[in-house]
């Protein structure tokens, strides 16, 4: 039967996955944050400081004689007085330009003497909330802008009102926002930071995920074999926490279900030879019954088919025991040839009444297997059997071997019947069978016995097709027993 398929590191996955995203939101979060608030505070406190200068550059604008300014009066000495402090201002305070304009956004002073009286600014068409507010009697102050230079530019604005408090115009002063490069690298560092923070978050989120994942694994596999049943390979899980309490109790369950085995076997050994010892007394005295009565006779045929009986009961109670009680394999280097001469020779009555032409094909001569011979014989009697017992109409037995390293490959193939899919993964499980006599623990005995002996077995098959057992052996190496020579 196949296990189920071992996970693909599913939980590990989600894992790191969880915890890269939970440290890339706080950490990316944190820094976007940061950096916007920093951005922030930084433009407010700039337009704060451009407000202030507008303000007191208003102060200094003469309302009523600004107004009377007109295209060509650049020469004048008002616009010349005019022009002189809003320069001392821009000097003193750092500013680009400072520049009065009407509601028209028409230039009525500006420090940069390129610009003309009646030069209409187009980009105080952009800025309309901000003029709202300054014709309404509020400084304001614009957004961060891009100048024609590359440079970043705040503008700050602040109403001029004329002796009845009416606002007659306007004071626009601009700055170059310098902080805008600390911000920028500082976007890029928070950037960059949070991708190496997402590099070194992967790398521990895969450790720590690997803490829990293997562990995990380590049970899956440990519970896979148990339900295999090898019951012999201790679980150990080296941590602490709530998985290792988990691998102690999947290795108490292991240890308590070897104990119900050694029970039940002892009991069934038991029972077997209970069972024996009368069979042995029935088989006796139903053959000296038989001597006595007349060949042919009713009587005698009875007497016959109780012996028969009696021999299968007997057949039974063997396999009973050597399941309950297996033997240590006495391994020894036995060539593979004369292990199937021998079975052969057993079964060639069965081969030859059943119509069975056997086919015997080896790669080579002399593939030698280091095992238990007694044993492997009466595993590869069970198979040839149960090969024989699927071809009661003749067929070909087809035996192959050859050498693959240190492994001896055996294949026992057979044109009978074959077996359906659903008892294929079952056929080696004790006490399952098709059959209406027998109990089902021939396969499973030879499965224990090939395994004992350092092997493996598999089963294909189609249905009327055949069945083909492949057997691997551990060959036979000169380093380990050199002073035996192969045999059978």
């Amino acid at each position: 039967m196949n296990p189920s398929p071992i996970f693909k590191g599913k939980i590990r996955n989600k894992l790191v996955i969880t915890f890269v995203l939970f440290v890339s939101v706080v950490v990316g979060g944190s820094g976007w944050f940061l950096y916007y608030s920093t951005k922030r505070g930084l433009e407010e406190e700039l337009g704060s400081k451009l407000i202030a200068i507008a303000r007191v550059a208003a102060d200094q604008i003469n309302a009523d004689l600004v107004t009377r300014l007109g295209p060509g009066d650049e020469g004048s000495r008002t616009y010349a007085n005019f022009m002189a402090k809003l320069e001392a201002i821009r000097q003193a305070t750092g500013a680009k330009k400072i520049y009065v304009f009407n509601r028209q956004n028409l230039s009525l002073i500006d420090t940069d003497r390129s610009i003309p009286i009646g030069w209409e600014y187009v980009k105080l068409r952009f800025e309309v909330s901000e003029l709202d507010a300054v014709w309404s009697g509020r400084p304001s102050h614009s957004v961060l802008f891009r100048g024609s230079d590359g440079e970043f530019y705040k503008t700050g604005f602040a109403p001029i009102r004329d002796k009845g408090d009416n606002i007659v115009a306007a004071v626009g002063v601009d700055a170059s926002a310098t902080f805008m490069k600390a911000v920028q690298d500082f976007r890029r560092n928070v950037v960059l930071f949070s991708m190496v923070g997402v590099l070194f978050t992967i790398t521990i989120g895969f450790l720590l995920a690997k803490t829990i994942t293997d562990p995990i694994k380590a049970l899956v596999k440990s519970a896979t074999r148990i339900g295999q049943g090898d019951l012999e390979t201790a679980v150990s899980i080296g941590s602490g926490d709530e998985l290792g309490y988990l691998g102690r109790m999947l290795d108490q369950m292991r240890r308590g279900l070897i104990e119900r085995d050694n029970r039940l076997k002892t009991m069934l050994a038991s029972i077997a030879h209970e069972i024996r010892n009368p069979l042995g007394g029935i088989e006796i005295f139903a053959g000296l019954i038989a001597d006595e009565l007349e060949d042919g006779s009713r009587g005698r045929e009875h007497i016959e088919k109780i012996g028969k009986e009696v021999k299968n009961l007997n057949r039974i109670i063997t396999e009973f025991l050597e399941f309950a009680r297996p033997s240590e394999p006495k391994k020894e280097p036995v060539l593979v040839t004369n292990l199937i001469d021998d079975v052969v020779f057993l079964l060639s009555p069965e081969l030859e009444s059943n119509k069975i032409w056997l086919r015997k094909r080896f790669s080579q001569d002399g593939i030698c297997a280091y095992v238990d011979p007694e044993q492997m014989k009466r595993a590869l009697l069970n198979i040839f059997k149960n090969s024989i017992q699927a071809m009661s109409r003749g067929g070909t037995l087809d035996v192959k071997g050859r050498g693959a390293g240190t492994t001896v490959v055996l294949e026992v193939s057979d044109t009978g019947i074959g077996i359906p899919p659903d008892d294929l993964e079952r056929l080696f499980d004790p006490f399952f069978t098709t059959k209406e006599r027998g109990v089902g623990l021939g396969l499973s005995i030879v499965k224990k016995i090939i395994e004992e002996n350092g092997g493996e077995i598999s089963v294909s098959s189609k249905v009327d097709e055949g069945t083909s057992f492949t057997i691997r052996l551990p060959a036979f190496e000169r380093g380990i027993s050199d002073e035996q020579d192969p045999g059978n």
